[in-house]
């Protein structure tokens, strides 16, 4: 279900070439949950710590914005990689200025790609160990 809100504020004037503001869409919680793979648990501990902020329906229902929503979208991507929260909440700090949040965004990525790539070496070198090696004979 997906409810649609009149803007606040309409445009003063509907010239030629001026542009009408589309109303904000705002999705419900667990549609966002369901569409991003992660729990409505999750979606209210990323509010709870001030990651994110809904808008709130009939019976305070939680509803998220397409902003918000693009951001959920990169916050279960990092996290799905592996990056803490605290990481990702310093990123996402940085959206008000595109040049520098997509330098964090890179840096970020970056780090995590290096991380994981240690973890194939590491994942090479037991598999060489156990190839080298009887199998009962090293401990893990």
């Amino acid at each position: 279900m997906t409810l649609l809100v009149k803007p606040l504020h309409a445009p003063a004037s509907t010239e030629r070439g001026a542009r009408l503001q589309a109303p904000d869409v705002l999705t419900p919680i667990a549609t966002v949950a369901a569409r991003l793979g992660i729990t409505a648990r999750a979606l209210r501990h990323y509010e709870a710590i001030g990651l994110i902020s809904s808008h709130r329906g009939k019976r305070s229902l939680r509803l998220y914005d397409r902003d918000t929503i693009e951001m959920l979208e990169m916050v279960s991507l990092l996290r799905r990689i592996g990056v803490p929260i605290a990481q990702i909440r310093s990123v996402m700090l940085r959206r008000v200025d595109q040049v520098s949040y997509r330098q964090a965004l890179q840096d970020l990525l970056g780090s995590a790609l290096l991380k994981h790539l240690q973890y194939v070496g590491f994942i090479e070198n037991l598999i060489k160990h156990l190839d080298s090696q009887e199998a009962d004979s090293y401990c893990f």
